[in-house]
């Protein structure tokens, strides 16, 4: 029987939750599917690929003439069937691209990007994205609470939109070392390690993580990413003088380092679905993160971790100390955790859920 060809898209060639997401979504439906994909060079990714050719690489945010006609090439050349559009930036080619080659298109938001543009730009994404987005014949939300900043934001998703919760595959459960070595605070191995996993942008509001690691010096504050923002805020851990903040660059290995954490922290101004987050779930680390559009959705606050207002230091050094007192809440709200990614955000659930509509939008075209 043959395969339905998917080709997926992404702007972004940066190690970030989208096109990771857009990775392991094609890497857990390649029994089903031939999927191919179109993003800027990464050696990391197409390391990962058993077939080269099924990777086109394209400019790294931003619409190029070139590789418009060459996405034109290569979809007529694989006898593409679905085009998945990941992202804004692969939203506007992808809309493009549809109006010349007529497959269908398939849109997914991984966040919508409002927050730090001015009252021009909003009325001008916002109208693009309402009128370009008639192309889309369906469009995807990562989360609740982005398709309610969606409508807030009079981004029309229309009738042909789902909500598909991005998952992770489950991992092995995280075992804490025993309470009698772990309460021993004057020890230097018993501080607890707070983890956060994110590029130096903006969007990350960075330098509240270095605000908490001021604030709470008997934590240990661990950030893993890299950025354009990496030697800004590399400049203010040294003028803190925090001997507690370690900035450990681009990791590969990831896990080992979330193994070796206790807690993992977001401070996002909003997400899409952080995958991040979710993947410190997995193996059972209970989270403290902003209390914004994505962030929201993952935990339940008081439950598997806690909710703060943006900006509210004194609320979430207050969660991070309750850690400190009380060692046993890493173990119980990290079970929670570990329980809630199994049950609402689980790799297989996605994967399905995905696998109907290609089927569904494939066999709808082809009538």
């Amino acid at each position: 029987m043959k395969k339905i060809k998917i080709l997926m898209i992404s702007s972004s060639g940066e190690l970030g939750g989208g096109p990771t997401l857009m990775y392991t979504l094609g890497n857990g439906l390649c029994s089903e599917f031939e999927v191919f994909y179109a993003i800027p060079k990464n050696n990391f990714f197409k390391s990962l690929l058993t077939k080269k050719e099924n990777i086109l690489n394209i400019s790294e945010r931003k619409i190029a003439l070139r590789d418009l006609l060459r996405l034109v090439r290569f979809i007529d050349k694989n006898s593409i069937d679905i085009i998945h559009a990941h992202g804004k930036g692969a939203g506007f080619i992808s809309r493009i691209i549809k109006l010349i080659v007529r497959k269908p298109l398939i849109y997914s938001f991984h966040g919508i990007h409002l927050k730090f543009l001015n009252f021009r730009q909003k009325f001008l994404y916002i109208l693009l994205e309402n009128l370009l987005g008639l192309l889309d014949d369906f469009k995807i939300l990562s989360s609740k609470s982005e398709k309610i900043y969606a409508k807030k934001s009079f981004i029309r998703i229309g009738k042909n939109h789902l909500i598909i919760n991005n998952g992770v595959k489950d991992k092995q459960l995280k075992s804490y070392i025993s309470n009698e070595k772990f309460n021993k605070l004057d020890t230097e191995n018993s501080k607890i390690k707070v983890i956060s996993i994110c590029r130096f942008v903006k969007q990350k509001n960075i330098s509240e993580i270095v605000e908490l690691a001021r604030l709470i010096p008997n934590c240990k504050f661990y950030i893993i990413g890299s950025g354009t923002l990496f030697e800004d805020i590399r400049i203010k851990k040294e003028e803190y003088n925090l001997q507690n903040l370690f900035l450990l660059g681009k990791k590969n290995n990831i896990l080992k380092y979330l193994y070796e954490s206790d807690l993992y922290l977001s401070t996002s101004f909003y997400e899409g679905l952080p995958i991040s987050t979710l993947e410190a779930m997995s193996i059972g680390l209970p989270v403290i993160s902003t209390d914004v559009t994505g962030n929201k959705d993952t935990i339940i606050h008081g439950e598997s971790g806690f909710l703060y207002e943006l900006g509210n230091l004194k609320k979430a050094s207050y969660y991070i100390n309750l850690f400190c007192i009380n060692k046993n809440l890493l173990s119980q709200m990290g079970m929670k955790s570990y329980e809630r990614q199994r049950k609402d955000f689980s790799f297989e659930d996605m994967c399905e859920i995905t696998s109907d509509l290609y089927k569904k939008i494939y066999k709808n075209n082809s009538c």
